[in-house]
């Protein structure tokens, strides 16, 4: 599950993001409102800055198309002319983040690999500090700035990102179950497949990795306690209390977390069937 969360997260998050900047007002305005002027020197100004706004708009389809046909470079291009030309051009920044996190591939040695995926991140966090309203920003962005940095394997600034989002969107349940991804990760990296590290962490690492999971833990009840039928949520239930019953030296306590972990890993597939299930009828 993990290993399919990292090649997946980014990239459903990305879809996320592209979800609520398609191809609607958004593209068909630029970032300024309509304008209004009293004297001929106003009017000059307004005439150019129109038509800045019309290039604007004019490269940010560009780059759309661009996109659509997955020449991901070729579309940044246009999108940073956009950006260039209509700073205030929230739809396009978010399609220039895009375009540079869909040039970056989790894993790979790439020297550009990394550089996009900071492009991204810079551009993503630039939508959220210019935002008209700082009580509400664009939530898709901060998803993709946690997303990136988990990518990346830098979990705390993953973990501070996912907890900026929550203090404005609390029941955000897809957050609460990334902090909870975060945690396994974390002490599944240090515990080992079968817990054969166990034994050789320090006695602070212990008590660290019991933490991370008991936050984990919490987060994912959060996270059902607004999504009853979240599956992932149950799946990483089962994982992190498995990762408790590697550091449980009674025997009678570590058989009833397995007991559990196979409780939620029974529940969570069969949630998931039925929900493939019902994807797959016919709509009316």
């Amino acid at each position: 599950m993990t290993k399919q969360f990292k090649r997946c997260a980014l990239h459903s998050v990305m879809l996320a993001a592209m979800s609520m900047v398609v191809l609607s007002a958004g593209v068909a305005t630029g970032g300024k409102g309509d304008w209004a002027f009293s004297t001929p020197e106003q009017a000059d100004v307004a005439s150019r800055d129109d038509q800045s706004l019309r290039e604007a708009r004019n490269n940010l389809n560009k780059g759309v198309k661009a996109f659509t046909e997955r020449k991901y470079d070729e579309a940044a291009q246009f999108f940073e002319e956009a950006v260039k030309l209509d700073p205030d051009f929230e739809t396009a920044r978010m399609y220039l983040a895009t375009a540079y996190t869909s040039q970056f591939v989790p894993g790979s040695t790439d020297p550009k690999n990394e550089e996009m995926a900071q492009k991204g991140i810079a551009t993503f966090k630039q939508i959220v500090e210019n935002a008209k309203d700082p009580a509400n920003p664009n939530k898709n962005a901060m998803l993709s700035i946690a997303a990136l940095y988990y990518q990346l394997r830098k979990y705390p600034e993953s973990r501070e990102w996912c907890g900026k989002l929550l203090k404005i969107d609390p029941q955000n349940a897809e957050v609460h179950y990334r902090i909870a991804v975060i945690d396994f990760d974390d002490v599944f990296e240090k515990t080992g497949v079968q817990g054969e590290n166990v034994e050789y962490m320090k006695p602070d690492e212990k008590t660290r990795a019991l933490q991370d999971i008991e936050e984990g833990l919490a987060s994912l009840d959060k996270a059902l306690a607004i999504r009853p039928a979240y599956f992932d949520a149950m799946e990483y239930q089962n994982l992190l209390l498995r990762e408790k019953a590697k550091f449980e030296k009674d025997e009678t306590a570590r058989t009833e977390l397995i007991r559990r972990a196979d409780l939620m890993a029974q529940r969570a597939l069969g949630l998931r069937l039925k929900a493939q299930e019902e994807a797959g009828k016919p709509r009316n």
